[in-house]
């Protein structure tokens, strides 16, 4: 009886429909559906409001209700002009709003490059599985065939626990590296919003078939004309033009405003005889104890510290794009080495089969796994690789998704040297 459930859950699981998943839809999802993205566009929703409020607060009319023990006063006003700094306190509330913005912008540019490493991170798990597996193999088989020539007197205890212990090592390495891709999985349907239960089929054929130019140099000059556009230097524009405004709404001693102003008084012992009055308030500040000149102050010494944090940040973002040369020449170093190994392990492998006999067995088998590992450096190699393009598009404020076209424009022809 126990079985039926078993074949039950086995049914409807294969009923499901399997949802296939490439990169450029796998980003889609992550931007429509990722649950911190939708909570940082509630964020400027909220702002957007509290924008549309600072802009029709100071001229809404309000109208407030009193009564006392002679009877209820209704009075309203309505503010008609204000030569002081309406315009600031509306500035500050837009640009809170645009601020949110630009950091949505870059967590949605981060969410590409965050996609993009999870499909390599499974990638790789999955290469890594394939080489223990066939690692486990090879030791299974000589753990196995150390035991026979034992029973026949041709070997000894010693080297059967050393294959054994080799054996169980690969195997436990290759259940590790199971976990790692099960673990990713989970990781990209909870990155996208999906049911973790819904069955995916993943597609890497952007990234296996990913080209990139080894003959060119990068070109750092390009990238730090570029380094305004950066989110770190627009959000800290962003916040000393804040600061500033929120310095000038503090500006309110001498600043006159002009109001209408309606009242109507009713009392108890005679509802029919309302008395109603309109007039015209012009009310000027003259004095509050130097309160908005310290508040005044306060606000600008802040922007000033986040222009000397602007700075700083421009520094650092030109240092990191004066090293960056260097680092691509590296990267592209480790992946010619890992093609001229993995050209090695083709060669080994073509002669290993060629010389094939029962007791070359194990060479062959190793020889495989070989292959399958360096076909693995091949590939992380160019994952590094477009980490390093979505990076540096990242970092000029660009669609890190750039990284995948034919053609960069921070990389230039390379000059041999004589």
């Amino acid at each position: 009886m126990a079985v039926i459930p078993l074949l039950l859950a086995f049914f409807l699981s294969f009923g499901q429909e399997v949802l296939k998943l490439d990169l450029k839809k796998a980003v889609e999802l992550a931007l429509t559906q990722n649950r911190e993205i939708l909570r940082i566009k509630k964020e400027i929703m909220s702002l957007e409001d509290i924008y549309r409020a600072e802009k029709w607060n100071r001229f809404s009319p309000k109208v407030d209700l009193f009564a006392d023990r002679d009877g209820f006063t209704l009075f309203g006003r309505v503010l008609l002009l204000d030569f002081g700094n309406r315009l600031a306190r509306i500035r500050s509330a837009e640009l809170n709003t645009k601020i949110k913005r630009e950091i949505l912008r870059e967590f949605e540019r981060q969410v590409k490059i965050k996609v993009a490493k999870l499909f390599m991170d499974l990638y790789l798990a999955e290469k890594t599985a394939e080489v223990k597996r066939e690692e486990m193999a090879v030791a299974y088989v000589r753990f196995d065939r150390e035991r026979e020539r034992l029973k026949e007197g041709l070997s000894d205890r010693v080297k059967v626990a050393e294959w054994e212990s080799t054996y169980r090592r690969f195997r436990a390495e290759l259940f590790e590296a199971q976990r790692r891709y099960n673990e990713t999985l989970y990781k990209i349907k909870r990155f996208l919003a999906l049911d973790v239960t819904k069955p995916v089929e993943i597609d890497l054929s952007q990234l296996l078939n990913f080209s990139f130019p080894e003959d060119k140099t990068l070109d750092p000059e390009y990238i730090v004309k570029r380094i305004e556009n950066n989110y770190l230097v627009k959000v800290k524009s962003l916040e000393i033009a804040y600061l500033r405004s929120r310095a000038k709404e503090q500006k309110r001693i001498f600043y006159p405003e002009l109001y209408a102003t309606f009242l109507s008084f009713t009392p108890f012992e005679d509802f029919g005889r309302t008395r109603a009055e309109a007039n015209l308030i012009l009310r000027v500040p003259l004095f509050d104890g130097r309160t908005s000149f310290y508040r005044e102050r306060s606000f600008l010494d802040l922007a000033r510290a986040v222009e000397l944090e602007k700075r700083d940040i421009l520094e650092r973002l030109k240092e990191i794009a004066y090293t960056l040369p260097y680092e691509w020449e590296e990267l592209v170093a480790e992946y010619q080495d890992a093609v001229a190994f993995d050209k090695w392990a083709q060669e080994n492998l073509d002669l290993s089969r060629s010389n094939y006999e029962l007791e070359l067995a194990f060479d062959l088998g190793y020889a495989m796994s070989t292959k399958t590992e360096a076909e693995k450096r091949v590939m992380e190699a160019k994952f590094n690789i477009i980490l390093f393009l979505m990076r540096v598009y990242d970092l000029m404020g660009e669609d890190p998704m750039k990284a995948f076209s034919k053609d960069h424009p921070f990389l230039t022809e390379r000059v041999e040297e004589i």
